[in-house]
């Protein structure tokens, strides 16, 4: 989304909404948004978690090595 485009939907919503209305919902996104920043920190971590350990306890020579070495070459 361009710049002018940002202005328009912002000025639109002043319009709409009025400047008091405006504010509630930028600060109730603001609270999503950080919300849905920490969910998907911790799905990450978790993510790397679960793939560290399911690697570490796989014997090595199997055909997933294979593919690591090769996807990692790069």
């Amino acid at each position: 989304m361009s710049l002018s485009e940002m202005l328009f939907l912002g000025l639109l919503g002043l319009v709409i909404f009025g400047p008091k209305k405006l504010a509630e919902f930028a600060q109730q996104a603001g609270k999503t948004l950080a919300r849905l920043k920490k969910v998907s920190g911790e799905f990450q971590s978790q993510l790397a978690t679960e793939i560290s350990a399911s690697t570490s306890n796989r014997p090595s020579g199997t055909p997933v090595d294979s593919l690591d070495t090769h996807f990692r070459a790069d």
